[in-house]
């Protein structure tokens, strides 16, 4: 430490807890650097370039499906839930359509 100054005099001058200045130190000494490593690569997607291509055949044929009847014709045993993600992901929202044509017609 510079100056003599402990861990704890560093931490309240940073107003931050000893246990962040012992790490931000072993990471300089370990890397020489103070950046934090990078985050990892996470969980793959279940839904692979073809799978995506199916489900949105899938959707094309049958706009008004369900996720439910998506997962089966998709063949993608995840949760309705990463159905409704990834369509999302995809930029796809979910609308009534017979609403579709009396707001245009509104319009007139």
């Amino acid at each position: 430490m510079e100056d003599g100054q402990s861990m704890g005099e560093i931490a309240e001058r940073f107003r931050m807890p000893k246990a962040t200045v012992q790490t931000i130190l072993r990471r300089y000494a370990e890397a020489k650097t103070i950046e934090p490593k990078p985050r990892g690569g996470g969980r793959r997607s279940a839904f692979t370039p073809d799978a995506i291509a199916r489900l949105e055949k899938s959707l094309f044929a049958r706009p008004d499906s369900t996720l439910e009847e998506l997962r089966k014709a998709c063949g993608i045993a995840v949760s309705l839930a990463a159905y409704h993600k990834t369509l999302k992901r995809l930029g796809y929202t979910r609308k009534k359509s017979l609403y579709v044509r009396e707001s245009s017609a509104a319009k007139m």
